[in-house]
């Protein structure tokens, strides 16, 4: 007796099952707990990126013809596009793609956001693979007889996936019936995740055009001219380029886009602007001002009609007597002009709410250095982490809107906050850029540490991990030399009440990487200042043995120097909720591990026993220790 064939319904079905493990929702970030296979959030009409920019009907109509053109060539199997922050690479990738589906031609697009959360390599081949099994039934078949094949593959490596779940059904598909090529859309592969995996992407295209060159899939890639991108290219002789620049074309179709938004403008706001505003010198000095970028453009339009102020008109007028301020603005680079607009903007906020705006652009621009769930898909978990009210937080962006995505409060629970651009976060991180505005590195990084801390349940979880291994493992030897001031007196206090006798060894002597030795409020000490600090001693020196060790030397560095015997000590807390914290090394070990011991419980056999076997491993010779360490 034949088995039923699985009907179209019942294998959808499965394949979404395999795909995501369990349906979901699109979102930014996957549920807790979940490690998610695909970003919806990512593709040419996810609501998330609604309603996503396009270029107006007359403008890059040159660079959209060649990619019409090359979408049917057999010339070019792969197209990067690349261009400068804000040239409209957004809107020439949204605007093909839709060309594209309008002519059953597109298969799948990625559109990457560092600032969204869009960016992890892991999510790009399923998220492909899930929107070609879509757009091509007779391709999704072949996936799904994969995948039942192996469950697991959508847990091997990008490598693995892509051959086995694009090559390799397409290459199959080719031989039983050729079609007609189609489109997949990578936008800002820069602002995927790490440059290594940007990279990595695109050896697993090229690899694919040199050993399949008859797959009818085209790759365009959009991005900006980022140097390791652009050597990357040079080496593959099988990809067309193509350049926004700003030229004359491009100046006359940022012209259009801006006379069309200003129309959009002075109808939403009738009621408040005269039949004649814009006046024509007013409208001609702005078009002068943007010069092309279409990005500066569309910042100064969302300033103009900014729905808080209802107020175009003394909107357009403050702008230009500010930009006024700034002679040869129009002779340099066009973003210098985007960043006096920037300036403007946050010059705007009041005084009484600019420590909190600082603090929330802090979170926005370094919440890399937090861990998974410490970033949130809500502004109101974010009032939240950032400890303030929601009345607060809302006076606080307020005056942010015309960069940033900021939902009505009574959204706050469903939308996240997001800069419109990564130009801004360029922006506030470039000190020459941006001045007394930008947010300072270290500022970022003690206020973000005592965020996680006040996340932590009566103190009995460690830091956020992703915090501490940067802590422990800082970006650059810039980082690790840092001569810091010491810490915030706030957060002095905070740790003042910590009990360290929860937290281990290595999150202790990262939170301690920020500190100097306290006199005032002892948090941090290298001498013994109470019984519990000399009972610590005693537990220390019965685990070392009565061994050699020094104080330790403030401010802290991630690394004991290499080539030297050392043992150092110091304690951190207060009262029973102290403990003492060493590192060891050897001179001929590269290994410097932290240890800690609490005053409450005498250190065990176990614990003697594993620092023991540490001292082997490092190969600790206390004679020669003691001669150099005296």
């Amino acid at each position: 007796m034949s088995l039923p064939v699985p009907s179209i319904a019942d294998r959808t079905k499965n394949w979404l099952r395999l795909l995501k493990r369990r349906p979901r929702p699109s979102s930014i970030r996957p549920v807790e707990g979940t490690e998610p296979y695909t970003c919806l959030d990512a593709t040419k009409d996810s609501s998330a990126r609604h309603p996503p920019p396009r270029c107006h009907p007359e403008t890059r109509l040159k660079v959209r013809e060649r990619l019409a053109k090359w979408l049917s060539n057999d010339e070019w199997k792969m197209l990067w596009v690349r261009g400068s922050a804000g040239t409209g690479k957004s809107a020439v990738a949204q605007s093909f793609g839709d060309s594209c589906g309008d002519e059953k031609r597109h298969g799948a697009s990625y559109f990457f956001s560092r600032t969204a959360g869009r960016k992890r390599l892991e999510t790009v081949i399923p998220t492909i693979v899930y929107q070609l099994a879509i757009a091509i039934p007779e391709y999704r078949y072949l996936v799904e007889h994969q995948l039942a094949n192996n469950p697991l593959l959508l847990r091997n490596s990008p490598p693995v996936q892509f051959r086995e779940l694009i090559i390799e059904p397409f290459a199959t598909l080719q031989r039983q019936n050729p079609r007609e090529s189609i489109a997949i859309i990578l936008y800002g592969l820069d602002e995927c995740e790490g440059e290594d995996d940007q990279l990595e992407i695109l050896d697993m295209i090229t690899n694919a055009l040199r050993t399949n060159p008859d797959l009818p899939l085209r790759w365009l890639i959009l991005s900006r001219p980022e140097a390791h991108l652009k050597y990357a290219f040079s080496k593959f002789t099988d990809c067309g380029r193509e350049e926004l620049i700003i030229d004359a074309a491009c100046r006359d179709d940022v012209e259009k886009y801006t006379r069309e938004r200003i129309t959009q403008i002075k109808d939403k706001f009738r009621k408040f602007t005269p039949t004649d505003w814009p006046p024509t010198n007013q409208l001609k000095e702005l078009l002068d001002t943007v010069s092309g970028l279409f990005i500066f453009a569309s910042t100064c339009l969302n300033y103009i009609g900014d729905p808080k102020e209802t107020n175009p008109q003394s909107q357009l007028n403050s702008l230009l007597a500010f930009l006024r301020r700034s002679p040869g603005v129009m002779s340099r680079n066009p973003l210098a002009a985007l960043d006096l607009l920037y300036s403007r903007i946050l010059a705007n906020i009041p005084f009484t709410v600019f420590k909190e705006t600082r603090q929330v652009l802090a979170y926005m621009s370094y919440r890399r250095y937090v861990s998974k769930r410490h970033i949130f898909n809500s502004t109101q978990a974010l009032c939240n982490f950032l400890r303030l009210k929601r009345s607060d937080f809302y006076k606080a962006v307020d005056g942010l809107h015309p960069v940033m995505s900021i939902a009505e409060p009574e959204d706050a629970a469903q939308s996240p906050l997001q800069f419109y651009h990564a130009s801004f976060q360029d922006f506030l991180l470039d000190t020459n850029r941006s001045g007394k505005f930008a947010i300072d590195e270290k500022e970022a990084i003690v206020y973000m540490t005592q965020l996680c801390i006040y996340c932590l349940p009566d103190n009995k979880l460690p830091l956020s991990r992703s915090m501490t291994c940067f802590l422990e493992h800082p970006l650059s030897q810039d980082i690790v030399d840092m001569q810091w001031d010491g810490v915030v007196e706030d957060l002095l206090s905070q740790l003042s009440n910590v009990d360290f006798r929860c937290w281990m060894a290595a999150y202790v002597l990262g939170i301690t990487l920020l500190c100097r030795p306290d006199n005032s409020t002892s948090v941090i000490r290298t001498e013994p200042s109470s019984p519990t600090d000399y009972q610590l001693l005693e537990y220390f020196n019965l685990v070392i043995g009565n061994g050699i060790a020094q104080p330790a030397l403030f401010p802290l560095k991630y690394r004991l120097p290499d080539g030297q015997w050392n043992r150092e000590y110091f304690f951190i807390g207060h009262g029973a909720k102290s403990v003492i914290v060493w590192r060891t090394k050897s001179a001929t070990s590269y290994l410097d591990q932290a240890f800690t011991l609490r005053c409450d419980v005498e250190p065990s056999q176990v614990q003697i026993r594993k620092y023991q076997e540490y001292l082997l491993r490092i190969k600790w010779d206390e004679g020669r220790a003691k001669l150099e360490m005296v």
